[in-house]
């Protein structure tokens, strides 16, 4: 079963590096950034890295996790009307925004899809004790649903506890869909 992430920042380079890690074949992972040295206390990139596209970098270190998955990398900024084609193929997606107006363009494209959608709402701060998640129709969302990173740091532990929740939720829904 084919997994897309929309993002691969702090969120969805650790939940496909749990993915992989878990076996997952196949993903579709779509960003247009690229890695830099403030990224590295949180994101699943080196030092090495710095400089160079996420989309590459990222298909590059889940290869030496599991050599055998096929990774769709698309170096591509998101838009309006992109993610239902992006990620035709994919009935669970990943959102990994930092931006509110993209996680609710997000929601709003894939609701009437039929489509899984785990996504992230509050991840900012050191309080990890608040993490919680919440379905809302096809959506997953985890997170303290209160914490803006506009006026809380990142928290390193904080980001991997809630991406490591996402992907246990995406493993969860693979196994259901294949049973």
């Amino acid at each position: 079963m084919k997994i897309g992430i929309a993002g691969i920042g702090g969120i969805g380079s650790n939940v496909a590096r749990h993915l992989a890690q878990a076996g997952v074949k196949e993903l579709v992972i779509v960003d247009f950034d690229r890695v830099d040295t403030s990224n590295l206390n949180r994101q699943f990139y080196g030092v090495s890295q710095v400089g160079q596209k996420k989309t590459h970098c990222l298909e590059k270190n889940l290869k030496q996790i599991f050599p055998g998955m096929a990774i769709e990398a698309i170096d591509y900024k998101i838009e309006p009307g992109d993610a239902e084609h992006l990620f035709s193929d994919c009935p669970i997606v990943v959102e990994g925004f930092d931006k509110k107006g993209l996680k609710k363009m997000m929601m709003e494209e894939l609701s009437g899809t039929g489509k899984i959608l785990v996504s992230a709402s509050g991840i900012a701060g050191n309080c990890m004790e608040s993490i919680t998640t919440r379905k809302m129709g096809n959506c997953h969302i985890v997170g303290d649903f209160v914490s803006d990173q506009a006026d809380h740091v990142l928290f390193p532990p904080k980001v991997a506890v809630v991406a490591a929740i996402m992907a246990g939720i995406v493993l969860r829904q693979i196994m259901e869909k294949t049973q």
